[in-house]
């Protein structure tokens, strides 16, 4: 009898496994091939053989004759779009279709997750509007000089160590620290040294949140494969001391400039002012970026309200964590490609000795970074090569039928791009893997094999 349990219990499961890995061919979807039992076809990133954006390559390099693929995480069926136009319908042209991502989304347990990143539907909408005006470029203008400062700091760092005969460092670390600085200072307005100062407390809790460890990792793999599930666990993504060290930094910043009246040309400024009078004031000399024509469904009558003081800790949360990593290693491959081409580091130097010497200051101004065209080409051409964020991700907010066909996308569907598969494909780019910044001296995407649709979208692109 228990024999005959365990056969009917492994037959019913044999069954039910062919049911769920079924779910793409039942909806006339091609799916990729070899699922496994437990790990659908992520078989190598559950046996860390490739991480996220790996996994996802090797998914686009083996199936980009598919405009998409359906593919499993686990049991979670996830469609991977190759198509360019495909792409670009996705998250420009029906964005109202495809505005959230599929992420876990808790904001009780935890708060810090009320950010631009993770909020969904109308509450992100609303954000974004709000946001929108702190970033015109005459907002950034006027945080170039903590900037200028901050990089001070860094050339007088490595030229003391010079001068000390200590002339090998450890950059990844080193611009790591310098970001911080430069982020801390624009979005909590508080000058740190992280880089003489290298156990600061930005620059550890900068470390924790990308912490990996374990219980970290964990955390990551429930919330890729059941977001949902995980909200139910109230299961908090961030470590409970960096929400208190991010909601402490605000509380006392901004207490200390509403009583002391004091005002500073930084990020921290301008949320000041969405918390209290809801909307920030507009340069006059700057495109206002607040009008947003696309609408959703539960827009109607809807009111927005000031920030509170965990929205702004939530925004500057992901301010922090987005910046100084994103921006620091980018620098670092991108000195790491000069370093290894010196014909091209040549030409950057010329560049910027030529810049400089057309005008009479000696310190390097905003305007004159706009200037410097080939150095901007290879830093678009080392987020080509080495794109920071991996993969794309969106969610279906509604049955969206696929253009030219009688293809579905349900409802809550998650969506992947993979950035690293399209730009480091040789039917895309030339020669991928070689460091050419010139493809981007006469071009946007830095291919012109590539007329219509999205191929080079290294930090997103469309609203979100």
């Amino acid at each position: 009898m228990i024999l005959l349990c365990i056969i009917f219990l492994l037959g019913a499961f044999y069954l039910l496994n062919i049911y769920i890995f079924n779910y793409w061919k039942r909806r006339n979807i091609p799916q990729a091939e070899g699922q496994k039992i437990l790990v659908g076809d992520a078989s190598t990133m559950f046996l860390r053989k490739e991480c996220l954006g790996e996994f996802f390559q090797t998914m686009y390099n083996k199936y980009k004759h598919h405009k998409f693929i359906g593919a499993y995480l686990s049991y979670r069926p996830v469609l991977i779009v190759n198509d360019p136009a495909l792409i670009q319908d996705i998250m420009i042209r029906n964005f109202t279709s495809f505005h959230d991502r599929p992420v876990p989304i808790n904001e009780e347990v935890d708060p810090l997750t009320k950010n631009l990143f993770f909020i969904k539907g109308q509450k992100w909408r609303d954000l974004r509007v709000k946001m929108s005006p702190t970033f015109t470029s005459g907002k950034l203008k006027l945080m170039f000089s903590i900037m200028t400062d901050c990089g001070k700091v860094l050339q007088d760092y490595i030229e003391k160590n010079l001068q000390e005969n200590k002339n090998v460092f450890e950059f990844r670390d080193l611009l790591a620290r310098f970001t911080t600085n430069i982020i801390s200072s624009v979005a909590f307005g508080i000058d740190n040294d992280c880089i003489n100062e290298p156990d600061n407390i930005f620059r550890k809790m900068g470390m924790k949140i990308f912490d990996q460890g374990i219980v970290q990792g964990m955390k990551n793999v429930i919330g890729l494969l059941t977001p949902a599930f995980f909200v139910k666990l109230n299961i908090s993504l961030f470590h409970r001391d960096i929400y208190d060290f991010i909601v402490s930094l605000v509380h006392q910043t901004i207490e200390y400039r509403e009583k002391n009246n004091f005002h500073r040309n930084d990020f921290m400024q301008l949320l000041i002012e969405l918390k209290n009078q809801g909307y920030i004031s507009v340069d006059k000399n700057s495109k206002d970026e607040d009008e947003i024509e696309w609408k959703f469904e539960d827009s109607n009558g809807h009111e927005m309200k000031n920030l509170t003081i965990e929205d702004i800790a939530a925004q500057v949360f992901v301010f922090f964590s987005a910046g100084f990593e994103t921006s620091s290693s980018t620098m670092q491959l991108c000195l790491y490609e000069l370093c290894k081409n010196q014909n091209i580091q040549r030409k950057v130097q010329q560049e910027i000795d030529q810049v400089m010497k057309s005008t009479e200051s000696k310190e390097i101004t905003y305007d004159l970074l706009h200037q410097l065209k080939y150095l901007e080409c290879c830093v678009d051409e080392t987020l080509r090569k080495y794109p920071i964020i991996p993969i794309h991700f969106r969610e279906s907010t509604k049955d969206y039928k696929i253009p030219n066909t009688d293809i579905v996308i349900d409802k809550g569907t998650a969506i992947y791009i993979s950035l690293m598969g399209i730009q480091r494909d040789p039917d895309i780019y030339e020669d991928p893997m070689a460091f050419k910044p010139e493809r981007f001296l006469n071009s946007t995407t830095g291919s012109p094999k590539v007329t219509k649709g999205l191929v080079y979208t290294p930090f997103g692109d469309g609203p979100r």
